[in-house]
């Protein structure tokens, strides 16, 4: 059923795939287009989490999310679909958050990490458990441009390089204000990236950070960053030349390309 990826990829590189299996952390927007792309290239085995269900506002960019799907449980429907492309596939599915009690079994046998979530307590939890396991994390973050991340076992988590407040501090300690402030850091690095105050409020990005307003998203981005993902997971696998934890953005309205610089978030500061 994969035989049409052959010729730009090898049957070495489809075999791989098969031999892979990712983890995606968050599956609505972002993470569900990363997985259906991953299905659909061949990839062997998927453990999705997302203790969200489909709802009209959903509509708008979600993929598989419908007037038939409403009121259901993302990741059970996400398996059903994705089934039906590939009898084969091995999945899990977890109707819950990320936590403390369940992480490790979550990581179980998995090679890569997606990680498509919003919170950044539940992200810190995902990512730094992957890390002590030595697992390479794929990650977007939120801007008004596409944009995909990779953290390997030996390159600096995003916590190190933006020295985020929450670096060094445990788990259980964390609390909303100081996540809050690791965002605010995350989002002045991602938008010194291209013109995003030309796209979106000022005002608003900071009333988002701090969850006084919900985050708008547009189907061209979170497509264009799952499929990014996905595509990153790919490379991964097949030992190809990735991208690295600075990030890759790409400005779908002037059609360019750039990788993030680390000394953009002094210049914005």
């Amino acid at each position: 059923m994969f035989s049409r990826n052959i010729g730009l990829i090898t049957e070495e590189d489809q075999r791989n795939l098969h031999a892979t299996h990712v983890l995606i952390a968050g599956s609505g927007g972002m993470g569900g287009v990363c997985a259906e792309v991953l299905v659909r290239m061949g990839t062997g085995e998927l453990t999705l989490i997302d203790h969200d269900r489909y709802e009209e506002t959903n509509f708008n960019r979600q993929i598989h999310s419908n007037k038939n799907t409403i009121g259901k449980f993302k990741v059970e429907v996400l398996k059903e679909e994705f089934l039906k492309i590939n009898p084969n596939l091995k999945i899990r599915v977890f109707t819950e958050k990320v936590t403390l009690e369940n992480i490790n079994e979550l990581l179980e046998g998995v090679n890569y990490v997606v990680n498509g979530m919003d919170e950044m307590y539940n992200s810190l939890i995902l990512e730094r458990t992957a890390r002590r396991k030595d697992i390479t994390i794929v990650d977007a973050w939120l801007t008004p441009y596409a944009s995909v991340f990779v953290m390997t076992p030996d390159s600096p988590h995003w916590e190190d390089f933006l020295d985020l407040p929450t670096k060094g501090i445990p788990l259980e300690e964390l609390t909303p204000e100081i996540c809050n402030e690791a965002v605010d850091i995350e989002v002045d690095y991602t938008f010194s990236h291209f013109s995003p105050y030309e796209i979106i409020d000022r005002k608003l990005v900071k009333d988002i950070v701090y969850k006084r307003e919900k985050r708008p998203s547009f189907a061209p981005v979170v497509w264009l960053s799952g499929v990014l993902m996905a595509n990153e997971v790919f490379k991964l696998a097949c030992n190809k030349s990735h991208t690295d934890y600075r990030g890759i953005f790409f400005d779908q309205y002037e059609m360019q390309l750039t990788q993030g610089a680390i000394n953009k978030i002094k210049k914005a500061a």
